[in-house]
């Protein structure tokens, strides 16, 4: 169900618009994991080796070159999403940068790199969308 990364991209873009970002963040954290469950449930049977052919050949159809590792930057991204989304109202001003910078990066991959069709336009409005939450959280940081 693509539809759960999409809402979990949304709400950790418009996180800075609401009144509590941590709850934010955890929802679409949930709705991350949701995707992901579904994803090796529907997609690849539970099978490591099927999630981590299948980014290969996704990585090699946009750059040419065949890795896995993508799929180990999905696991790494989704564990650092929850971590981030429930230790927010504690993070420091810098880590919630680290945080925001790693989100846009796998965000503008997930939504707009390998993203083909309407669904890549989509992908650039959220870019815009969350770019404009990560400048508006970096001016209320507080040092």
């Amino acid at each position: 169900m693509k539809s759960l990364a999409w809402l979990a991209l949304g709400l950790g873009a418009a996180s800075p618009w609401f009144t509590q970002p941590a709850l934010a963040w955890r929802l679409a954290g949930m709705g991350l994991v949701a995707h992901v469950a579904w994803a090796f449930t529907a997609v690849h049977g539970w099978s490591h080796a099927s999630a981590v052919e299948a980014t290969a050949r996704q990585v090699e159809a946009v750059t040419g070159w065949r890795s896995g590792s993508g799929g180990w930057a999905n696991y790494v991204f989704v564990l650092a999403w929850l971590a981030a989304s429930w230790a927010w109202p504690r993070l420091k001003t810098p880590w919630r940068r680290l945080w925001w910078a790693a989100f846009l990066f796998m965000g503008f991959n997930g939504a707009v790199v390998f993203v083909h069709g309407p669904a890549r336009w989509l992908g650039m409005a959220w870019s815009v969308v969350a770019s404009v939450g990560f400048a508006r959280s970096w001016k209320s940081a507080k040092p």
